[in-house]
């Protein structure tokens, strides 16, 4: 993956090639953005310009050194992922001590630590060590969902590289040109990606999310019941499925927020969800606009709760029960 084929984000790509070609690259970036908006993506695609020998303010995408940067093979490139839950600080330690030798084939090495708010704070301690006396030509890349879950000292360190969502046109290109799905299932998929070509890319190849989505128009269907005892035992299922649960929130909300959007402009293209158009003219009209602003905000709560550890069952519960019509 070279930097220029990386969709969207064109700012960001515009910095960092001018880094390169202006020969001001800093020791240390930090891609920040939500999950599935390519931040990995764009992080290894620079790493490879970086090592690429080749290439000019990019990477040729052609060598032997840009093709086992792709697959993890380069000796110089190095990706560091939690254990677990954490970053601990074995592993940065680990870092540390390498980073100390010289390269071993490229003019420069270079470190990505995915997920990097997952440090413990030992192990971020430990990197803001190296990132206040880097080693020389030694490159520290890091991606994070959430910038403020670092410590500022380790952030202030960094050059800041946002990483937004990208336009639907853009991930429905690519998921025609690099995967070779259809035309319209690309449109659907892109729709439903809701700008994060990481979640279109893993709908189009393996199906999970839309697996999730089944989940989500079960849950709505028992909503739209008044079903309270099956909400209650789903809210017990969804406990027990907490890998999947944030996904389900999201399409929920998306499927509410279409409900709202529909009401307030009846236009269609503005509608996500665009191949349940039927039931959603039908749900929004028998909802109505209060009740529809009110399970969004409900449902905004709720991520918010869950997101702070508060109770889970608790929290799911109160939710299903307040999107109920009856509640």
């Amino acid at each position: 993956m070279v930097i220029a084929k990386v969709i969207g984000h064109t700012r960001a790509k515009r910095v960092l090639q001018n880094a390169m070609t202006e020969n001001r690259v800093a020791h240390a970036y930090l891609f920040h953005g939500p999950a599935g908006t390519g931040k990995t993506t764009l992080a290894r695609a620079f790493a490879g310009a970086l090592l690429c020998r080749q290439g000019t303010g990019d990477a040729c995408g052609k060598c032997s050194v840009c093709h086992r940067v792709n697959e993890g093979q380069f000796p110089d490139f190095f990706v560091l992922h939690p254990a677990g839950n954490n970053i601990k600080i074995d592993q940065i330690r680990e870092l540390q001590r390498k980073a100390q030798f010289k390269p071993y084939e490229a003019d420069r090495k270079i470190y990505l630590i995915s997920q990097a708010e997952s440090m413990t704070r030992d192990a971020a301690n430990c990197l803001l060590k190296v990132l206040e006396e880097p080693p020389p030509d030694t490159f520290f890349l890091l991606t994070a969902v959430n910038q403020h879950r670092l410590p500022p000292t380790i952030v202030s360190r960094c050059q800041l590289i946002p990483i937004g969502k990208v336009p639907l046109d853009q991930i429905k290109q690519m998921l025609v040109e690099d995967i070779g799905v259809g035309p319209e299932m690309a449109a659907l998929y892109a729709s439903l990606s809701d700008g994060l070509p990481g979640v279109a890319r893993e709908m189009a190849e393996s199906g999970k999310n839309l697996q999730v989505r089944e989940l989500v128009f079960y849950l709505v269907e028992q909503i739209e019941e008044n079903d309270i005892n099956g909400l209650l035992k789903t809210a017990e299922e969804f406990e027990k499925k907490k890998d999947v649960l944030n996904q389900v929130l999201e399409q929920l909300l998306l499927w509410y927020r279409d409900q709202l959007i529909w009401v307030q402009t009846g236009e269609e293209k503005l509608v996500i969800n665009i191949d349940k158009l039927n039931k959603l003219k039908n749900c929004s009209t028998a909802a109505g606009r209060d009740y529809l602003v009110k399970s969004i905000t409900n449902i905004l709560e709720a991520k918010s709760q869950i997101e702070q550890n508060v109770n889970l069952r608790l929290t799911l519960e109160v939710l299903l029960i307040r999107l109920s019509r009856t509640a």
